[in-house]
């Protein structure tokens, strides 16, 4: 830090992240937000460095997009002397991150109500599959079994087929977002009256947590929502496909029709043989809109309209008329983004020896830049500088062993 260095919004906040592959997009976000992001790493480093896909030097791509700005540390020594090492380090910090089970934290000694009593000013973000209490507390679980059991997985896919799991390791992205949110506002709560406490989430409940309305569809109307897959429910309302892609329209939810004459408007301006129709009182009514004619004679003028037109042509044009439409965009047309190129969301980092575009931060604080930090070095390349500047017990236990 240097006079002309901007503090950053977690400038002085140290955070040591012991967790696994379940907890480890919390620690990104802390250290994007510039915490000194401390990950211990077991000896050999963490077996997340070696999930495919791999750079041509061998590390995990998720391993360098979730451990970017993190610095890495590998205790030394015997049993006692890694245990120490590591109580003192806890002593430096405002925040652990932890992802395993009460059972498994329990038998490593590092159970929240354990290390809160040794460590009162401490904030210990548990991330577990089930939380801490409850009948499945302890159960093995992975992110396919979380997606089932949080409800998301059910609402995913066609409705003729088994559900789908989308790619990656979503449930850590999920469950790092709510547990990161929780723990800044532990740190908030600690800053104001130097108590720590234990922060506890539940993956399970952080997926349940992302079903949007489903749940209360059941409290309210009585009705369980189905996978729909890329069909829509009703007319004006679903995927498109057009000239190069497709695209995402809302011309109908919940059985009201929000932009039904905007769009037939469209429709009728560009000369769409048949948009007249859409006019007639039947569109009024949500049953015919729902209906399997309604919704194929929908297409059938929409797709006729949008076939000559690119998707980015549709989204400007819809849009200018007040219409909720949107491109399904690639990875490609991510990069290309006016939008996200003239905010700068993509960084440019270099992994093993080559410049790779990573997501940012997805947020922004006036007057900073926001950012990941530097890419994962190899296994324990912090250590040094980190166990030096421990107290003086540390220290002496790990260059005893020198």
């Amino acid at each position: 830090m240097t006079a002309t260095t901007p503090l950053t919004p977690l400038d002085g906040i140290r955070v040591v992240d012991l967790s696994t592959g379940l907890g480890t997009y919390a620690g990104r976000l802390f250290a994007d937000l510039g915490a000194d992001v401390i990950k211990v790493e077991p000896a050999g480093g963490a077996p997340e460095r070696a999930v495919p896909p791999l750079t041509e030097g061998g590390l995990s791509l998720a391993f360098a997009f979730t451990e970017a700005g993190k610095r890495s540390v590998i205790l030394e020594g015997s049993d006692a002397d890694r245990a120490e090492q590591l109580e003192n380090l806890l002593g430096t910090a405002q925040v652990l991150l932890t992802s395993e089970g009460p059972g498994r934290l329990r038998e490593r000694g590092l159970h929240p109500a354990d290390v809160t009593r040794r460590h009162p000013a401490l904030v210990h973000v548990s991330i577990s599959p089930f939380g801490l209490t409850g009948p499945w507390a302890d159960r093995p679980a992975s992110d396919l079994t979380l997606l089932a059991a949080g409800g998301l997985l059910a609402l995913a896919g066609d409705p003729d087929l088994p559900p789908v799991r989308a790619w990656g390791n979503q449930t850590s992205i999920i469950s790092g977002v709510h547990a990161a949110t929780a723990a800044l506002i532990a740190v908030l709560v600690l800053e104001e009256t130097g108590r720590g406490q234990i922060v506890d989430v539940s993956a399970q409940e952080a997926v349940a947590h992302s079903l949007e309305n489903a749940v209360q569809y059941v409290d309210l109307e009585q009705s369980v929502r189905h996978r729909v897959g890329s069909g829509p429910v009703e007319a004006g309302t679903g995927l498109f496909a057009c000239s190069d892609g497709w695209v995402y329209l809302v011309g109908g939810l919940g059985g009201l029709p929000l932009a039904w004459n905007a769009i037939t408007e469209w429709l009728e301006g560009a000369g769409v043989a048949g948009a007249a129709t859409l006019r007639e009182p039947r569109w009024l009514a949500r049953d015919w809109r729902r209906s399997a004619e309604g919704v194929r004679t929908f297409r059938d003028l929409f797709e006729r309209f949008a076939a000559p037109r690119t998707k980015r042509e549709l989204y400007e044009d819809g849009q200018s008329r007040g219409i909720s439409i949107a491109p399904v965009s690639t990875p490609d047309d991510l990069l290309a983004s006016p939008q996200l190129v003239e905010r700068g969301f993509f960084r440019p980092m270099t992994v093993d020896g080559r410049t790779l575009a990573f997501p940012g931060s997805p947020y922004r604080f006036e007057g900073l830049d926001v950012a990941p930090g530097i890419p994962p070095a190899r296994p324990g390349a912090d250590t040094r500088a980190v166990l030096d500047a421990l107290p003086a017990a540390a220290r002496t236990t790990a260059h005893s062993k020198e």
